[in-house]
């Protein structure tokens, strides 16, 4: 029979039986498992099937592209399942040497109470939940990941201090870095200015340091040092109020703080308010002066804070936004019409629909926008 047979249907190993098996690695054909072994010897063979081997588009749809994909898919299953047995839990994707550093810098649900900020929990694996790095500083306060959205839709994710103003902790102003030279040529400025300047002269000072000859300062205190015993006390008490004023910072603003007055008409803050009823999203204004912390009180958060910036010329999109008070005065309003309608509604009404929300939902509760729908038809039938 072998006679017979084409010389490329035999097996390429002993080529003398007609070959029965394919090699998955390389499509070596072989007629027995030890013509197989031979030939993973020869040929340095795994026998395994390279997933990232260029299919032609033909043979995508086809039963054998079909079995190709969804055993990829399965091993990759597998080895996940498999990693996450083998590690405690959480800490999958976590050097040994962070493990315990990380957990510990997690903040706890009672220090959120603690701060009055309430946090809802993104399902384990959602982007939201990964992309959540909120721990807590040396000092144990709580470093929030913040999510900051421009009015052009642009995310930016960054990570700030509760005790950092907003203005401080935003990204968008891209002029802060020319302000901050500014202040480190002023803080150059200031220093050539006289020590000796009393603090009301120190703005005046700092304006005409330049023009100003450098011998001024040491005639200045010849000056001083030939006054009389009287003029001499009421120079040392000048002089420790020029102490106080050369170690205030209010010579030359700091450099990693933006000035909030010149800097805070740029855009106005909003707090984006989670899981609501309505279907634009509720922002809540913040000040740009205010901390981080202080902005979060008593406020709730999805993960982690996000927070809409938008210029000081515009305002946000009614039909895509609205502000926290006209949402509250629309719920107020809509809690109204309901309480009303309640009131005018017929028994029987009432108690059909407690029946049907008793088979619904075993523990009682009506969905409110049901009742609505049906006391506002009742009420047409009855008018």
């Amino acid at each position: 029979m072998s006679g017979d047979a084409l010389l490329s249907d035999l097996c390429g190993i002993c080529n003398t039986a007609t070959s029965k098996y394919r090699c998955p690695g390389c499509a070596a054909r072989t007629c027995s498992l030890p013509c197989y072994k031979r030939h993973q010897t020869w040929a340095q063979c795994g026998g395994k099937r390279d997933p990232t081997k260029y299919v032609k588009k033909s043979q995508l749809a086809t039963p054998a592209g079909i079995d190709h994909d969804f055993n990829f898919l399965t091993n990759v299953e597998r080895g996940i399942e498999k990693a996450e047995k083998s590690l405690p839990q959480g800490d999958v994707g976590t050097p040994p040497h962070v493990r315990g550093t990380a957990r510990s810098r997690v903040p706890t649900d009672q220090q959120f109470a603690a701060a009055g900020v309430k946090v809802i929990r993104a399902p384990k694996g959602f982007s939201r939940e990964k992309e959540n790095k909120t721990h807590n500083s040396k000092n144990k306060n709580i470093i929030w990941t913040v999510e900051w959205i421009r009015d052009d839709k642009t995310h930016i994710l960054t990570e700030g201090s509760s005790l950092a103003s907003i203005i401080e902790l935003q990204p968008f102003f891209k002029v802060s870095k020319k302000r901050k030279r500014g202040a480190e040529e002023s803080r150059g400025t200031n220093s050539a200015a006289p020590q000796d300047a009393p603090p009301d002269e120190v703005g005046e000072r700092e304006v005409e340091a330049k023009d100003e000859k450098p011998e001024s300062s040491s005639l200045r205190r010849t000056e001083l040092g030939t006054e009389t015993a009287g003029t001499k006390t009421s120079s040392r008490r000048n002089n420790d109020n020029d102490a106080k004023v050369a170690g205030s910072p209010h010579t030359s603003p700091p450099i990693d703080q933006p000035d909030s007055k010149s800097l805070s008409p740029e855009y106005h803050f909003y707090l984006l308010k989670p899981r609501t009823s309505s279907s634009r999203h509720v922002l809540i204004p913040v000040s740009p002066t205010a901390t981080l912390g202080a902005c979060l009180r008593s406020r709730t958060v999805l993960e982690f804070p996000t927070i809409y910036g938008f210029p000081a010329t515009t305002s946000p999109p009614s039909e895509q936004f609205v502000l926290e008070e006209a949402y509250l005065k629309q719920e107020d309003e809509e809690q109204k019409e309901f309480d009303e309608l309640l009131m005018t509604a017929r028994p029987e009404t009432l108690r059909a629909l407690k029946q049907e929300a008793g088979d619904d939902n075993a523990s009682g509760e009506i969905d409110s926008s049901k009742i609505l729908d049906v006391l506002k038809q009742d009420i047409g039938a009855g008018v």
